[in-house]
């Protein structure tokens, strides 16, 4: 009778603390939204990467916007997409003075639903660190100028490819 209350005691243990084999970036388990943690951008530079020079310096960018970048995506969408999958990630390293490292997440689950919709957007820092997440900067922070920074831009330049606004990032070229 020991072992078997022992046994019940373990399993209940277990169930209480999800069991322990559950992958933390797996999110709530609903294939309708994703959820990334630091673990999720650790191998970031070893993914499919594309260079760029970044957007032309004709004065209608910030000066924290331009300069070259290396894009990093985990998984190419399929030939044909119209969107990109959720958990689609994308991270962002410039090569500016700021050398800042930035990432977009496709969330899903209506996440952001008033600007660039399922998309999350990050700011990292190496070793590999989420130094804010959400809808954009902090507030009292701006990026690209903008209080509203991630969603302003992703809107204006890239709502025809889900909101991503890379050129080297194209759906149609998929």
């Amino acid at each position: 009778m020991v072992k078997i209350s022992s046994a019940i005691g373990m399993l209940a243990a277990l169930v209480a603390c999800g069991g322990g084999s559950q992958d933390p970036d797996a999110g709530s388990g609903d294939p309708t939204t994703f959820i990334a943690f630091q673990t999720t951008f650790a191998e970031f530079r070893t993914w499919t990467s594309f260079h760029s020079d970044g957007p032309a310096d004709d004065g209608t960018f910030p000066a924290d916007v331009l300069g070259p970048r290396t894009q990093y995506i985990n998984t190419v969408p399929p030939p044909g997409s119209t969107e990109f999958p959720i958990g689609t990630v994308i991270v962002e390293a410039r090569e500016n003075a700021a050398h800042k490292i930035f990432a977009g997440v496709k969330r899903g689950g209506g996440f952001n639903s008033t600007g660039a919709v399922n998309w999350e957007w990050f700011e990292l820092e190496e070793p590999i660190n989420i130094v804010w997440r959400g809808f954009g900067p902090p507030l009292g922070d701006t990026y690209g100028g903008d209080k509203n920074g991630c969603n302003t831009c992703h809107i204006q330049c890239g709502a025809s490819n889900d909101y991503v606004c890379s050129p080297k990032l194209l759906l149609s070229a998929f």
